[in-house]
């Protein structure tokens, strides 16, 4: 066998150690960045996924007021009454609304002065998030997100 012969499978094997080195070097980074973009996407869709349910959850506030024909949530305004004056229906219209989030959501209603025309309703709510993916241990996140609307019946 020559030398020349010799010269290129002893290249081509040094090219293959060095490969596998960059290739051990490099995935671990790589690995790190994709789940951190998957873990950022979800903390994104866990975000607006509340803040779209508080939204759902005041506008059901405003649309069912104390004027309202049938059951008027959230406490009742001078001269009304309410069927749900602690605003339960609000409370589950915001979970009903958070599809894909945790069940252990938090949610306040409140109505200020009360719940007549020209009022407000703030819908507050708060989840924990957790990381799927524990590759770097992250603390758990508390998410809020409120919604402000102007009682309207």
């Amino acid at each position: 066998m020559n030398t020349r012969a010799r010269n290129t499978r002893s290249r081509r094997r040094h090219s293959r150690a060095q490969a596998l080195v960059e290739f051990a070097l490099v995935v671990p980074w790589f690995f790190l960045l994709l789940f951190g973009i998957i873990e950022a996407g979800r903390f994104i869709f866990y975000y607006e996924t509340l803040s779209n349910a508080t939204r759902e959850g005041a506008r059901y506030a405003i649309v069912n007021g104390a004027n309202t024909i049938g059951c008027a949530s959230g406490p009742p305004a001078p001269g009304t009454s309410a069927c749900d004056p602690s605003g339960a229906n609000v409370v589950a219209r915001v979970r009903q609304s958070g599809i894909g989030l945790p069940n252990a959501i938090t949610v306040i209603p409140t109505w200020t002065p009360d719940n007549g025309r020209g009022s407000t309703v703030e819908v507050d709510a708060q989840m924990t998030y957790r990381v799927l993916i524990p590759l770097v241990p992250l603390p758990d996140i508390t998410v809020n997100a409120e919604s402000t609307l102007v009682i309207n019946n």
